[in-house]
């Protein structure tokens, strides 16, 4: 994978995570909540190197 491709990535990866983010302080359903901090995690691990600085304050919002 090029250099590339990894801020592509990083930068789609950090749309999502936003949108989960937002999702998750307006969403009341915890069975939602639920789903919505999964697919976050998923889109964390999508980075091929190392996951960025930014991602911390996302891993830490999206645990189980």
């Amino acid at each position: 994978m090029s250099m590339q491709s990894e801020i592509a990535i990083e930068n789609t990866v950090q749309s999502i995570v936003a949108e989960i983010k937002k999702e998750l302080s307006v969403n009341t359903d915890p069975e939602a909540c639920k789903a919505l901090k999964k697919v976050g995690r998923f889109a964390l691990k999508q980075f091929e190197w190392s996951t960025p600085e930014w991602a911390g304050e996302y891993e830490e919002l999206f645990k189980e």
